[in-house]
């Protein structure tokens, strides 16, 4: 199971990688996701409720917004964050 911290990680480098596409409408839209907040210089970033739930609404927000290729840049975005995470709790949306 991922924990808050490890939830937090994704969702940081996640939005990190869509604001190199889209700008700051990356953030705008992970603050739209219930349990996610995300501050405008990504220097804060929370999560709250059930972390896997939250973490496809997020990935959920991006796709509905900007398709499929939005989605692999959330895969390529935790690649590097992929060795610290035991395979098992990743959620199959990610992998």
């Amino acid at each position: 199971m991922l924990s808050n911290r490890d939830a937090t990680q994704l969702i940081k480098a996640i939005v990190e990688h869509q604001m190199e596409i889209v700008g700051p409408l990356a953030i705008e839209q992970a603050n739209k996701v219930s349990g996610i907040q995300v501050s405008g210089d990504l220097q804060s970033v929370s999560v709250s409720g059930e972390v896997i739930d939250t973490l496809k609404k997020l990935v959920d927000q991006y796709e509905e917004l900007f398709g499929q290729a939005s989605v692999e840049v959330c895969k390529d975005a935790i690649k590097e964050i992929l060795p610290q995470l035991s395979q098992r709790d990743l959620p199959d949306f990610l992998k």
